[in-house]
């Protein structure tokens, strides 16, 4: 990251995946690097099960909080659908960072094989990742934002929370194993 430019994230997810706290996460390992963070709750019907979006933006000095469509350097999605919708948000140059659970939405049904081909090949940078099942062979889907964390954490260099309890730490590293 340049001097004084802010890093823009827009974290998106399915209401109980834990958006909000993978964003808490994120904003607290940013402070711990010493960079001035601003956290925006987008969010929906997370409570029924609906679209999150938080937004996150971190650097030596930062105004505001919302991303622009078109700004977000990196999309960290905690569902595979959730990420085609906040493909908007991306930079030419951004990178998504997609879990490759999809979560059927209410009503609709969609193809898990067609939504990760058209991440995949969206031509963007992209990193399709495991968490849910990292998730589950630490024993619960509610390690799946410590798994994503730690694979953000890994690209953005940003260290681990100190507010992490030991199996989400566990989570973490796990996470950050799956980034090269």
């Amino acid at each position: 990251m340049a001097r004084g430019m802010a890093t823009s994230l827009v974290i998106v997810g399915v209401g109980g995946q834990g958006a909000l706290t993978l964003a808490r996460w994120i904003g607290e390992a940013a402070l711990a690097a010493g960079y001035d963070v601003r956290i925006a709750e987008i969010h929906g019907m997370s409570q029924r099960g609906g679209s999150v979006e938080v937004h996150v933006r971190f650097g030596k000095e930062v105004y505001a909080p919302v991303v622009e469509e078109g700004g977000a350097d990196y999309v960290v999605a905690l569902e595979a659908v959730e990420a085609l919708r906040a493909y908007k948000y991306l930079k030419p140059s951004g990178v998504l960072v997609a879990n490759k659970r999809v979560i059927q939405p209410p009503g609709k049904w969609v193809d898990p094989q067609l939504v990760l081909e058209a991440i995949t090949k969206s031509g963007i940078k992209a990193y399709v990742l495991p968490c849910f099942d990292m998730a589950m062979e630490l024993g619960s889907p509610i390690y799946e934002n410590a798994v994503m964390l730690g694979a953000v954490s890994k690209l953005l260099n940003l260290p681990m929370p100190e507010s992490l309890d030991e199996r989400n730490r566990e989570a973490f590293r796990r996470g950050a194993r799956l980034v090269v």
